[in-house]
């Protein structure tokens, strides 16, 4: 169980990660997690208004009675007639739901990538070597759907890690398609209707890069823009740590796809799927609570 606080900055205890605030009469203690207190410490200052989301029942933390704080929703400093805004959740929210709103098409995009062998993998590079991806325009209507395999250059044979992890064959991988022709078919893509793209975590992104760099290819992806959904996530539901693509899916609904095999066109799937959910939440369309855990 949660509740909602708010109150006078009172005191900071650094060494403890612990926050004073001072309601009434009365002084409280709020315990936080080392990266949220890092991240707000530029504000702990005293005299600043500070409202939470904590736990509703104190445990004893570092020896002292404290309350976990779940998420810091806003931060204000007094000041005269108008109060200085540092923090306020709420304004984050509404700037996700306006990212999420965004009028362009949509490139749900996804890929997989080779995996260094069990010994002598000082001087891998891992690649691209499975693309999948779903473009709709801004209505969620599909425009185009792709899947392939795609032949790795550095390291034209896969290791067993790979083939473990993925589920895949080296033939299936031989069946593929080149790198070039990805790129030709993904600047087609942007040329034409120039998407927003949509990924979960950064690595796609920067595998994307790295890609176009070792193929000595023009990075024409530095000019489209990407939204990192797993980002969004975290900003908006106040997590601590990284959500996994199909424990995000899992949250949102009834279908388990907890032991799902790796394969690009269902991640990108499913990373599509979560978009609209996400975007029904933002709309208060559908209520849902992500726990810290």
């Amino acid at each position: 169980m949660t509740e909602k606080v708010y109150g006078i900055l009172h005191g900071v205890n650094e060494e403890k990660r612990m926050i004073e605030i001072k309601s009434k009469k009365r002084v409280d203690f709020y315990y936080m997690s080392k990266g949220m207190f890092k991240s707000f410490m530029m504000y702990f200052t005293a005299g600043m208004y500070v409202f939470l989301t904590v736990s509703k029942t104190p445990k004893i933390q570092k020896g002292v009675l404290a309350k976990n704080v779940i998420s810091i929703d806003k931060v204000i400093s007094p000041f005269r007639n108008k109060p200085r805004i540092y923090y306020d959740i709420s304004v984050i929210k509404s700037g996700v739901k306006n990212i999420l709103n965004d009028k362009r098409n949509r490139l749900f995009i996804d890929f997989e990538m080779s995996m260094p062998p069990y010994s002598n993998y000082e001087t891998f590079v891992s690649e691209i070597i499975q693309v999948g991806y779903i473009l709709t325009d801004s209505k969620g209507e599909v425009i185009d759907q792709y899947s392939s395999y795609i032949k790795p250059t550095l390291f034209p044979e896969i290791s067993l890690r790979t083939i473990k992890f993925l589920h895949i064959s080296q033939e299936e991988i031989q069946g593929g398609i080149v790198y070039r022709e990805f790129y030709n078919r993904l600047f087609d893509l942007y040329r034409k209707y120039d998407p927003t793209v949509y990924v979960w975590g950064k690595n796609d992104q920067l595998e994307l890069v790295k890609a176009n760099k070792l193929h000595h290819f023009r990075n024409f992806t530095k000019s489209m823009r990407f939204v990192d959904l797993l980002n969004l996530h975290k900003i908006y539901y106040g997590l601590k740590n990284d959500l996994g693509l199909f424990n995000a899916y899992n949250i949102y609904s009834d279908k388990d796809l907890s032991n799902q095999k790796h394969d690009a066109l269902e991640d990108a799937t499913v990373t599509k799927e979560i978009f609209h959910y996400f975007q029904q939440v933002c709309e208060k369309n559908l209520q849902i609570d992500i726990k810290n855990d």
